[in-house]
């Protein structure tokens, strides 16, 4: 079988990308054994730039008390100064105030992201568009924009409310679920699958290698998650140069910008983010949402009386539970909270701490659904120019989720004797929730 396939593609692919292809994975390994055998000490001396006070150690994908809440675990560091340096993860700063955070995400010319991973050097690739600078961001971002349009987004809601409804149906006579891995896993990658055009069956794979790139503790297993992730892309970047479909991955693969083809880099790097950012962010959101209804019954019972609070609802949850940090290289040197940083300091933003800061919001631990929307109160889809483009996509999925999900079960909480479980990485997630819900009380579907 695998001979068929290699004669067919070998007579529709041209051979110059066929050599490319081949040339760009064994690229890829040797960048792999390169980065492997170079990878930075758990802690790296102070520069002489930092100053001693400003020293604190801290890793981000093992914080104290992440396992029990991440969240809580993470607003600590509002104890300790807005700004500091730790030696962990190649050395890096860390900024925790939401004025810090916006002044950076909204300054690409000097806080670039063309770093944005820790430890800097730890994957073989460029993410595009998400490591791109203007003015090349806006080409990059520009192929992808058309499949996450309002309107593009809402013939795709029938299709995610299908999926939706099966899942939940399917779990119904259980009485409960371990739900991470039985819905908020299940349910972004069966949408993602059909979007790009990949097999269900390579589900459990992907989910696999993108929890591995965005939470594991381990630089060597970061990087061995993004090596079999661009292996595995490889093989269809030659089917769709082969065979074009109307789906995403055809249109970057086949896509142009400025009048060019994509270099083989290009879209490998294209196709890695939306990857990881159709799977897991989506993921953890449901999961950090689910857990806060499984554990607050009132406002459970509020958006089951108003579902039309469930947008504010989706909002307010991602300003108390933000899910991304990501990381940003300073490119010339500049002074930050009083700090000088220097040109090639690298400084991490962890996106959750922008909507529990009390100094930008009041009371800002506490969870209102009738709060208006505002969009300067969370940061969990970036701003500026790299807000995320399938933000509506994400948006409408979780909307669906809630809509579905409390007409079929709404009355659900943790199972008894269970605590759940969460993590931090690049990307905050649950990690175990064990749910039950009383099948008597399960209201007739629609």
């Amino acid at each position: 079988m695998k001979t068929a396939v290699s004669a067919v593609l070998a007579r529709r692919v041209p051979g110059s990308q066929l050599l490319e292809s081949w040339q760009w994975t064994f690229g890829q390994i040797g960048k792999g054994i390169w980065l492997a055998l170079n990878a930075p000490k758990a802690l790296v001396p102070r520069p002489a730039h930092v100053a001693a006070e400003r020293v604190v150690d801290f890793d981000f994908a093992s914080i104290e008390g992440a396992e029990a809440d991440v969240h809580a675990a993470w607003r600590r560091l509002h104890e300790g100064p807005d700004l500091f340096w730790t030696p962990r993860k190649g050395g890096h700063w860390v900024v925790t105030r939401a004025a810090l955070i916006e002044s950076i995400l909204l300054d690409p010319a000097t806080f670039s992201n063309e770093e944005t991973v820790l430890p800097r050097g730890s994957k073989p690739l460029r993410l595009l568009p998400l490591e791109a600078n203007p003015p090349e961001h806006q080409h990059y971002r520009g192929l992808v924009a058309g499949w996450f349009t309002p309107k593009a987004v809402s013939k795709m809601r029938p299709g995610v409310q299908a999926l939706t409804i099966e899942l939940i149906e399917k779990m119904l006579p259980n009485g409960g679920c371990e739900f991470v891995s039985e819905c908020a896993k299940r349910l972004p990658i069966a949408i993602f699958l059909k979007l790009v055009n990949l097999p269900a069956e390579d589900r459990e794979k992907l989910l696999h290698w993108t929890e591995t790139a965005v939470r594991s503790k381990s630089a060597l297993q970061i990087l061995g998650a993004f090596l079999r992730t661009n292996n595995y892309i490889e093989g269809w970047i030659r089917r769709r140069r082969a065979e074009p479909g109307d789906d995403l991955f055809s249109a970057i693969v086949n896509g142009r910008i400025q009048g060019r083809p994509l270099t083989h880099a290009e879209i490998q790097g294209m196709l890695t983010v939306i990857l990881f950012g159709g799977l897991d962010t989506v993921a953890a959101m449901l999961a950090f949402m689910t857990k806060f209804l499984a554990e607050n019954p009132g406002h459970r019972q509020q958006l089951i009386d108003h579902p039309e609070l469930i947008p504010n609802a989706i909002d307010e949850l991602m300003r108390r539970y933000g899910i991304v940090n990501l990381s940003r290289i300073v490119a010339r040197d500049c002074i930050l909270d009083g700090v000088r940083l220097k040109q090639g300091d690298m400084i991490h933003i962890p996106n959750g701490l922008f909507g529990v800061d009390e100094r930008h919001i009041s009371d800002p631990l506490k969870v209102d659904f009738t709060v208006p929307f505002n969009p300067n109160h969370h940061a969990s889809f970036g701003m500026g120019i790299h807000r995320c483009v399938g933000a509506l996509l994400a948006r409408m999925e979780l909307a669906v989720f809630l809509e579905e999900w409390l007409k079929r079960i709404p009355d659900f909480s943790i199972a008894p004797g269970e605590r759940p479980r969460t993590a931090s990485g690049q990307v905050n997630g649950v990690v175990y929730l064990p749910l039950v819900w009383k099948q008597e009380k399960i209201c007739a579907r629609e």
